[in-house]
């Protein structure tokens, strides 16, 4: 299982960023404590991220990279039900798993300098 390496400078945010999610998957009392949600999301970011990659470099299909990143997008959503506006970015440079502007700032999610929300950032 992987450790979450936090440093006590950026831990508040963590915290904060993984509240918030608890809340966002539908759990009302969401408390610190849903980092096992966080861990879920960082992986699918990590899967997402790594197709986009392949789909930039040429190695694989544009249509089965679809295919594997809608099926990351449905799991996200099923994660986090409360999000509305959910996608993928296919970017390989940046993050890979975001939520449009206005959302983003309504909910008070951690931000790019886009404006979009980050749903799986690095701590």
């Amino acid at each position: 299982m992987n450790k979450l390496k936090i440093t006590a400078v950026n831990s508040p945010q963590f915290v904060k960023h993984v509240t918030l999610l608890g809340q966002l998957s539908g759990d009302k009392l969401a408390g610190p404590y849903r980092f096992d949600l966080y861990s879920k999301l960082k992986r699918l970011e990590n899967q997402a991220n790594k197709i986009c990659v392949m789909d930039c470099n040429g190695e694989i299909n544009e249509d089965a990279a679809d295919k594997k990143l809608d099926a990351i997008k449905a799991k996200v959503c099923a994660l986090l039900p409360e999000l509305k506006t959910v996608f993928i970015n296919g970017d390989p440079r940046g993050y890979s798993l975001k939520i449009k502007e206005s959302e983003a700032k309504e909910i008070g999610i951690y931000q790019d300098w886009g404006g979009y929300g980050i749903l799986a950032p690095e701590f």
